[in-house]
C-alpha cells in the first residue's frame, strides 16, 4: 500500500509538473505574439519621414529607460544599502506585475452585433482602466433583435450575418483623449458592420453609385449589389483615430483604402501602424482561408480582398500633403493618380468635436479631404460626425459646429442619436449617447 501512494504521489508529482510547464510554454508563447512588432516591419503602412521620426522616438526612448533604471537602482541601493536587499524588497511589487500581465494583453479585440450597440470588447467597468468587459450593459432594441447574455453565443450567430473582430492598442501616451473606445467608435464601427444600416448612413454617396450601377448593368445587378457592404471600393479615412475601430472595421469590410491619422505623439502612431498591419495580416489569412475552403470562385466578392492601409501623424487644420505622401509611399498607381483627385469618399472624426475650439481646423480638413466632383468625375464624398457630450462646456458650445459647417459651404444632417455603455464604470449615461452628425 505504501508502495502504490507514493507512485500515485510520483505521478501527481509528474502530471503537475507538465501542467506547469506546458502552462508555462503557453504563456511565454502568448506573450510574444503580444510584444510590439519591430519598428522595421511598419514601414509598410508609414512613410518614410515618419519611419525616422519614430526611430529617433525609440532611440530616446531607450536612452530614457536606461536612465530610469539606473537613477532607481541608486535610489534603491541608498535606502537599503546593497542590490541583494533592493531585489528582495520589491520581490513582493514584482510578483503583483507579473501577476496582473499575466491577464492583460496588450493586443485586444472589438467584435460588432447585430443585437448589441456597443459590440462587444473596449468597455472598461471595474476599478482598473484596464478591466475590460465583452459585451454591453444597455442593448438597443433598435439594433435589430434581443440581446444575447452569452458574447460566444452572439458572436456565432453573427459570423452568419457579417459580424467583424478587429484588432486595438490602447496607447500609453499622455495628449488628447486615445487612450480609450468611446461610445462613438464603437457605434460608427458597428453601423459599418451591418449592411443595411451601413447603406442608410452611406446614402448620400450611394445613391450616386447605383444610378451608375443601375443604368450600366439594369435590375438585376443593382439588386444583388445592395446585399453587398457599401464600403466596399470605398477610400475612408479618420481623423483622430485615437485606437482606429473605425478604420480597422472599414479596412475589413472591404474598403480600398484606409488611412488612420492622429497627433503626431510617437507611441499612439506606433500603436496605429502597428494595429493596420495586424488587422491587415488578419484579412490576409481570412482571404487565404476562403481560398482554400472555396477555390478561387470563392473570392470573387471584393470584400474578401485586402486594401491599402496608412497610418500618419495630422494635425487639423494643416495642409494635407503628409498624408499625401503616406499614401503615395506605396508606389502604386492607384495612390498617384490620388494626387490628382486626393479626396476620400468617408472622413470619419468620431468623438472628435468636444472641445469647441478645434471645430474650424477640424472642418478645414475635412473640407481639404472630402470628395468632389470635378470635370472627369461627378462623385462627392462625405464625412461622418459622432460624438458625445461630455459636460466640458456647455452643449450648444459643442453643436455651434452646425452652423460653423453651413457657413462653411457643408449640407449637415442631424441622424438620430442611440445610447450606448459610457466607456468607464459610474460614468454619467450622457456620456454614452452618441449624436450622429453626417456632412456633405
Amino acid at each position: 500500500a505504501t508502495k502504490n501512494d507514493q507512485q500515485s504521489k510520483q505521478k501527481n508529482i509528474t502530471n503537475m509538473a507538465t501542467i506547469l510547464l506546458s502552462s508555462t510554454i503557453s504563456q511565454k508563447e502568448d506573450a510574444d505574439e503580444d510584444a510590439p512588432l519591430p519598428l522595421a516591419k511598419l514601414r509598410t503602412v508609414i512613410s518614410q519621414e515618419a519611419y525616422l521620426w519614430l526611430e529617433e522616438a525609440d532611440a530616446k526612448e531607450s536612452e530614457w529607460k536606461a536612465q530610469l533604471a539606473e537613477e532607481r537602482s541608486n535610489v534603491m541601493i541608498d535606502l537599503f544599502g546593497s542590490d541583494e536587499n533592493a531585489d528582495n524588497n520589491s520581490e513582493g511589487s514584482n510578483e503583483k506585475r507579473q501577476r496582473h500581465d499575466r491577464y492583460e494583453t496588450r493586443i485586444k479585440e472589438w467584435t460588432s452585433s447585430h443585437q448589441n450597440s456597443d459590440g462587444f470588447g473596449g468597455i472598461s467597468i471595474g476599478d482598473n482602466d484596464d478591466d475590460f468587459v465583452n459585451r454591453s450593459c444597455f442593448p438597443e432594441e433598435n439594433y435589430d433583435g434581443n440581446h444575447s447574455e452569452n458574447p460566444k453565443v452572439e458572436n456565432e450567430h453573427n459570423s452568419e450575418n457579417g459580424s467583424i473582430t478587429v484588432k486595438y492598442i490602447l496607447s500609453e501616451a499622455p495628449g488628447g483623449h486615445g487612450d480609450a473606445i468611446w461610445a462613438a467608435s464603437r457605434h460608427v464601427a458597428n453601423l459599418f458592420a451591418n449592411v443595411k444600416k451601413c447603406r442608410d448612413l452611406l446614402s448620400p454617396i450611394l445613391n450616386q453609385d447605383d444610378d451608375d450601377q443601375f443604368i450600366r448593368n439594369g435590375d438585376v445587378d443593382y439588386v444583388q449589389d445592395l446585399s453587398r457592404n457599401p464600403l466596399i471600393g470605398k477610400r475612408v479615412i479618420e481623423l483622430g483615430a485615437g485606437a482606429g475601430i473605425p478604420s480597422w472595421s472599414a479596412l475589413h469590410l472591404g474598403a480600398d483604402l484606409v488611412v488612420c491619422t492622429d497627433q503626431g505623439i510617437a507611441d499612439r502612431i506606433r500603436c496605429l501602424a502597428e494595429c493596420a498591419l495586424r488587422n491587415l495580416e488578419d484579412i490576409e489569412k481570412r482571404t487565404e482561408q476562403s481560398k482554400q475552403f472555396g477555390g478561387e470562385e470563392f473570392n470573387t466578392n471584393n470584400d474578401l480582398n485586402c486594401g491599402i492601409v496608412k497610418v500618419c501623424p495630422y494635425s487639423w487644420g494643416t495642409p494635407i500633403d503628409p498624408i499625401l505622401e503616406t499614401i503615395q509611399c506605396s508606389n502604386s498607381q492607384q495612390d498617384k493618380e490620388l494626387d490628382q483627385v486626393h479626396l476620400f469618399d468617408v472622413v470619419i472624426a468620431a468623438d472628435c468635436i468636444y472641445m469647441p475650439d478645434f471645430h474650424e481646423p477640424l472642418l478645414k480638413s475635412i473640407k481639404l479631404l472630402i470628395r468632389r466632383p470635378n470635370k472627369s468625375d461627378h462623385r462627392w464624398g462625405m464625412a461622418l460626425l459622432p460624438f458625445a457630450l461630455h459636460g466640458n462646456t456647455k452643449d450648444e458650445n459643442v453643436w455651434n459646429i452646425v452652423p460653423l459647417a453651413i457657413e462653411m459651404g457643408f449640407e449637415v444632417e442631424v441622424l438620430e442619436g442611440v445610447q450606448l455603455t459610457p466607456q468607464w464604470k459610474n460614468m454619467d449615461m450622457k456620456r454614452g449617447f452618441v449624436n450622429m452628425l453626417r456632412l456633405t
